[in-house]
């Protein structure tokens, strides 16, 4: 599935991080990347095996998280192209 065929979401789901980043700086960072696209309610990164180089970012509003994935699919992010796919929870 193409991400134009996801129906637009607040919610943005964000892989291939590296996972040498501790959890809280990792967080950090994507606060105040994303953060230039609209207010964010919340960073969610977690560093078990299943879900490390994978974030969660949560936005206020839907065109805010729409604009942040075209503008930062496969950005360079700790030496990473960062993959960015809206998402629904």
């Amino acid at each position: 599935m193409l991400t134009t065929d996801i129906p637009p979401n607040q919610t943005i789901y964000v892989k291939n991080l590296n996972d040498k980043v501790k959890k809280e700086e990792l967080k950090r960072s994507l606060y105040a990347l994303f953060s230039q696209y609209g207010r964010i309610l919340d960073v969610v990164a977690l560093k078990t095996v299943k879900l490390r180089e994978q974030a969660w970012i949560v936005f206020g509003d839907v065109t805010a998280a729409s604009n942040a994935v075209r503008q930062m699919q496969n950005f360079p992010f700790y030496d990473k192209p960062m993959v960015s796919l809206e998402t629904l929870i």
